[in-house]
């Protein structure tokens, strides 16, 4: 089992959109996919119009509980977009568990994936630095996938998230505990390719240079905007052709 955690340390910038992408790419290649939200913004919870089977099963009671082995099998919920993807679902009250100091925190969302009979596990990260929440997706992750659009807002959410992927690994290390977690690269979505501005070319040289950037970059197209307000996937529609190809194209760079 693969587990990508989806991250950047700016709001705006494709997270979630690239999130549930890679996991219906995944899922319509007939992978058995978990698709973790642990923003409470819960965006893709909306998007992806699944409710928790009983009220508080989300991914707040894993994160509440001290001994949650197995659970995310449990609560995970099955998705009406197909029939090989399962959502956790997030909710507003899981931004509590920031002020949460509780042993073992970071842990327990790797814990509750303990029996998962999911091949892939694609967790959307909130945009924090480095709090319990994303603490926890760095516990239960081995591989990171940046996500950023080609701004100056992209490019600080990107730097902020590798920095905090470094502080991560450096602390394993000093502990002597293996570093499993992979940086896989950078999806850049919402790229005019029409007519692109020059602060977007610019902003992807940099990205560039990194070594990190993955091709093709996402082109922008309105209905995936448009269907995210009512809970469709884009890959139904003729004019998400172009995000979804080019999605399946980075997929094949991230999935093991």
């Amino acid at each position: 089992m693969q587990t990508v955690m989806v991250y950047s340390e700016a709001g705006g910038v494709s997270k979630t959109t690239t999130a549930v992408s890679l996991a219906m790419v995944a899922a319509e290649q007939g992978m058995k996919v978990l698709l973790v939200d642990l923003d409470p913004r819960a965006a893709t919870t909306k998007w992806t119009g699944v409710e928790p089977t009983s009220p508080g099963l989300d991914v707040g009671a894993i994160l509440a509980d001290e001994d949650p082995e197995g659970w995310a099998e449990d609560i995970a919920v099955q998705s009406l977009w197909s029939n090989n993807l399962r959502v956790i679902p997030s909710s507003r009250s899981v931004s509590n568990r920031e002020k949460d100091s509780s042993d073992h925190l970071d842990v327990r969302l790797r814990t509750s994936l303990i029996g998962c009979t999911a091949d892939l596990v694609v967790i959307d990260c909130p945009n924090r630095q480095g709090g319990p929440l994303t603490q926890s997706a760095l516990n239960a992750a081995d591989t990171v996938l940046y996500a950023a659009r080609p701004t100056t807002d992209g490019l600080d959410g990107f730097e902020g998230a590798q920095l905090t992927i470094q502080k991560f690994l450096a602390t394993r290390k000093r502990l002597g505990v293996p570093a499993t977690l992979v940086e896989a690269g950078i999806v850049v979505g919402g790229y005019k390719d029409t007519v692109t501005p020059r602060a977007a070319i610019a902003s992807v040289e940099v990205l560039r240079e990194t070594g990190l950037l993955l091709t093709p970059l996402i082109p922008e197209r309105t209905i995936v905007n448009d269907v995210r307000l009512s809970g469709e996937w884009y890959g139904n529609y003729r004019k998400g052709a172009p995000v979804l190809d080019a999605y399946k194209e980075v997929a094949k760079k991230v999935l093991r």
